[in-house]
């Protein structure tokens, strides 16, 4: 194997853990969503290891939470989180990964704006859209509910993962 592929499997699980790690790191809230770093490690994978590197960090992550190791927030796993009321957010980060990761190739600021907006956007409408199928509330409440509270937060964080990649230069 090449030396710069096993650099690569390296990178991605060691992202895999940094994902895993900041769920676990949660501030509770009253509408049954967490906050935490998560956003931030996700985009961060994107930024450094690229959209198909950073995807399957995310995958990995996915997958052995969903097998029930307990890598979610509050130190969770299995498929009730991942098809519970914060599961779609769950998913939405593969698409954050992606999306940061073609922005980490963008040269113009706009679009590599764009794109780090959009990452965190398809994100939040894949955990409101989720949210709102499980708890049966309106997609007007689930939004209120789950992704208000915290879309700020998220904006804020992805533009700090990639003011981190930027330093960091993987």
């Amino acid at each position: 194997m090449k030396k710069s592929k096993i650099k690569l499997l390296t990178l991605t699980a060691i992202f895999t853990a940094l994902i895993s790690a900041s769920a676990w790191i949660s501030i509770f809230t009253p509408f049954g969503i967490n906050l935490t770093l998560q956003m931030f490690a996700v985009c961060l994978a994107g930024f450094c290891l690229g959209a198909k590197w950073g995807a399957v960090a995310v995958i990995a992550y996915i997958a052995i939470g969903g097998i029930g190791l307990p890598v979610f927030s509050q130190f969770s796993g299995g498929f009730g989180v991942l098809f519970g009321v914060s599961g779609g957010f769950l998913w939405g980060f593969l698409f954050t990964t992606i999306l940061c990761g073609i922005a980490s190739k963008l040269k113009k600021k706009f679009f590599k704006c764009l794109f780090m907006i959009l990452s965190v956007l398809i994100c939040h409408i894949a955990g409101v859209i989720q949210f709102c199928v499980v708890s049966g509330n309106n997609i007007w409440v689930s939004f209120i509910s789950a992704s208000l509270p915290f879309l700020f937060k998220d904006l804020i964080l992805v533009f700090l993962a990639n003011f981190v990649a930027k330093k960091i230069k993987i």
